[in-house]
Formats: C-alpha cells, sequence, structure tokens
C-alpha cells in the first residue's frame, strides 16, 4: 500500500513538472528586435524606472530599458495566457503537498514505524491499519462464516468507518500482511483471538508451552484425550503458528513457538519418560547414585541407564563423582534449574 501511494505521488510530481517545464519554456521565447520597441512603446511609461542624482533625472537607455521591462511584460503576458491554467496548477500543488504530509505521517521516511504506534494481538505486532481491519474481520466471521480474502475485502470496503487511506486494493494488501502474521488463516473460522476459546485446544497450548518438548504419548496421558482429538487440535495450533514440532531419530517434540530453538534437544531428551525418571530420582538422591542402584531403583535396564545418563552428561546436567573403582552420578542443580527457569 505504502509503494502504491509513492508511485501515485511521483507521478503526479512527474506530470506537474512537465507542464511548468513547458508552460516556462513559451514563456521564456524571447522577442526579435522588432519587437523589443513595441514592447517599450505598449508599456506605461509611468512605470519607467529612473535614478535621482544631484537633482537630475537620468533616463535609461533603450537597451537597459528593455532588459528591465522584458520579464515584466513576459511575466505579464503569459499570466494572461496561462491564468486558468495556473490557477489549475496552483490547486494541484496544494492537493499534492496535503499528500506528500500525510504520507509522511502514516509512513516515516526511513521506513521504520516506531514501537509507541503498534499494538498488540496475542503476542503479535500489528500496525493500526492492520488493527482495525483486523476487527472487521472478526465482525464478519462472528456470524460463523468462513474466512476468504476476496469476501471479507469486499465487505470492509463498504463500511463507511475504514481509515480514508485504505482503499479496495489497500485493505487486500493490509489482509495480506495479516495472513503473513498468521493471525488469519485463509479457509478457517477462526483468528489468531479465537482459536483458544476451545478449552480442550487451550489446555493443550498451555501443557506445550509448560512442558517444552512434551510428545504425543505424554500429551493423551496427561489430558486425558484421544490421539484423534490431540492431533485435530494441534494441527490447528500448527495453522496459526502457536506451536511448531521438532524431529529427532523420527520422534517428536512439540514447542511453543517463541521457545528458545538452541534447547530444543536438550528438551526433546529430558522429557523422554524414562529419563525423566533418572532425573527425579537424582532429585531425591543429592548425594548421588551410582549406575546399578539407578536401574534397580526404577527397575530398568543397565544399557538403557548408561545410554540416559550419558545424553545428560553431554549437556553438562551431571556431576560424575568416582567412588572407589564406580562412578556416583548426580544431579547438577545450578544448570539443571537454570535450564528449567528458561521456560
Amino acid at each position: 500500500m505504502k509503494k502504491r501511494r509513492i508511485n501515485r505521488l511521483v507521478v503526479i510530481l512527474i506530470t506537474f513538472f512537465c507542464i511548468l517545464t513547458s508552460i516556462y519554456s513559451i514563456s521564456s521565447h524571447k522577442p526579435d528586435n522588432k519587437n523589443k520597441r513595441s514592447i517599450i512603446e505598449n508599456y506605461n511609461i509611468e512605470n519607467l524606472p529612473f535614478l535621482d542624482t544631484s537633482q537630475e533625472l537620468l533616463s535609461i537607455g533603450f537597451e537597459e530599458t528593455y532588459q528591465l521591462l522584458q520579464v515584466t511584460h513576459h511575466f505579464e503576458e503569459t499570466l494572461k495566457e496561462f491564468e486558468d491554467a495556473f490557477r489549475f496548477f496552483s490547486l494541484t500543488g496544494s492537493i499534492i503537498f496535503f499528500d506528500v504530509i500525510v504520507l509522511l505521517k502514516n509512513h516515516p521516511i526511513n521506513g521504520k514505524i516506531a514501537e509507541s504506534d503498534l499494538l498488540d494481538v496475542e503476542g503479535v505486532n500489528v500496525t493500526k491499519d492492520e488493527m482495525i481491519v483486523f476487527n472487521f474481520i472478526q465482525e464478519f466471521m462472528s456470524n460463523n462464516k468462513v474466512f476468504d480474502k476476496e469476501k471479507v475485502a469486499i465487505y470492509i470496503n463498504s463500511i463507511s468507518r475504514v481509515n480514508g487511506n485504505l482503499n479496495y486494493n489497500g485493505i487486500k494488501g493490509v489482509i495480506d500482511s495479516l495472513i503473513a502474521k498468521n493471525l488469519i488463516v485463509e479457509g478457517s473460522k477462526l483468528t489468531r483471538k479465537t482459536i483458544l476459546l476451545n478449552s480442550n485446544r487451550k489446555n493443550i497450548y498451555n501443557f506445550i508451552k509448560e512442558n517444552p518438548g512434551t510428545y504425543m504419548y505424554a500429551l493423551v496421558k496427561q489430558l486425558d484425550k484421544s490421539v484423534f482429538i490431540i492431533k485435530w487440535h494441534l494441527s490447528l495450533l500448527f495453522k496459526f503458528q502457536l506451536i511448531r514440532v521438532q524431529s529427532y531419530n523420527g520422534k517428536f517434540s512439540y514447542f511453543e513457538s517463541s521457545f528458545n530453538k538452541e534447547n530444543d534437544l536438550i528438551f526433546h531428551t529430558i522429557t523422554r519418560e524414562k529419563c525423566r525418571k533418572i532425573i527425579e530420582l537424582l532429585e531425591k538422591h543429592k548425594n548421588g547414585l551410582q549406575k546399578n542402584q539407578i536401574s534397580k531403583e526404577l527397575n530398568m535396564h543397565y544399557n538403557t541407564i548408561t545410554k540416559d545418563l550419558d545424553k545428560l552428561d553431554e549437556f553438562n546436567l551431571l556431576i560424575r563423582d568416582r567412588v572407589s573403582t564406580t562412578n556416583r552420578f548426580a544431579l547438577n542443580y545450578k544448570n539443571y534449574h537454570g535450564l528449567m527457569q528458561s521456560i
């Protein structure tokens, strides 16, 4: 929308400049010598300038007089000949000036919008125009209508309350921006503001947000819902990019979209059921345990314990303490709790 508006101003300014150039070229045409004297003779002698020195009148010579009068004469003739044109272009220039002022007011010279001018919709920054259009979209969809860009644009364009700077194409441009920000999705009855009004969907989203790296089985078990229901709500959360998924060795983990991706693999690892049980056990035994003790306490195979302990050690979440010929493993509380506080 901003680009189209600037292009429009450029075209108008170029046209305005070309016409003024043409007028100037006509008005600057010099008459031949035969017309010089007629110019002076036709000019009112009372308007001739003179110098008063020592009480004497010093008349100005013919050539000097001509040079002084030439500009005045042609200016008067040009005004008479192009009086309507000058009036028109003065009005046009005023309109262009006003248009430029409005453009600069709505769009800063550096192309950036000040943070104070941005509004918030469910954690997404939007401009004032985007907020206006977004509110009308919600109004349109409140009648249980599926979002359709063309129909919504026509609907909004027909409402006189829309900002005067937005025409039909401008409205479509704002809608495209809202789609790019995942505030609305083509073919859906929902918006980013209404998607979490469903209690099941909100519970799924909150669980993922509070337990980054969680997986399908944990969602089904903790929320006591069928796999089909969980998958359906996950697909909607994906559409609006409220959540994202990562795959490691064919195993999927779910994260809230804004979660730090650098910690994905760590949380993917520590949210696995077996690894989580090891962490919970080590939290109870602050002095640490040996592998065989952990295996016995959790009733897990020794090799499985070894594999998971190696992963935790890789992320600096363990402290090894060699006792005699065996290693004792304790949880690195500082690193672990620091990691959990990042959620």
